[in-house]
């Protein structure tokens, strides 16, 4: 992907969970530090022409990954998923994307292609 020259934006950046208790200890609710990940992840895919989601069972993914995928749908954003054979996936993830894909190879090889 680095010779596709694309940029990308880890989701996992804003603040980790060690961040967010010191950033409680110091006094700031962690209501507050949701809202500004949650903004700021927002505008991310709003400025974003493809979103890749790993759906995998075995990844952890849930509600926020749900919101976010939705969102996206709604900003008519490129949405590729990355899910393993065998997942039965939610028929609402079935709904919204775009190319479903089971290598993270594949789903590399699709958000490439958008940009060509």
């Amino acid at each position: 992907m680095d010779d596709a020259a694309i940029q990308y934006l880890d989701p996992t950046r804003r603040v980790t969970f060690h961040d967010e208790l010191t950033l409680e200890q110091k006094g700031v609710p962690i209501q507050s530090v949701c809202r500004r990940i949650f903004k700021m992840d927002m505008q991310d895919i709003a400025n974003s022409t493809v979103v890749l989601a790993d759906v995998r069972r075995a990844s952890g993914r849930g509600t926020g990954t749900a919101m976010e995928l939705m969102f996206a749908h709604m900003k008519n954003k490129i949405i590729i998923l990355w899910a393993n054979p065998n997942d039965s996936i939610h028929p609402f993830y079935e709904s919204i994307y775009t190319e479903k894909h089971n290598t993270l190879e594949d789903c590399l090889d699709a958000c490439t292609y958008y940009f060509d």
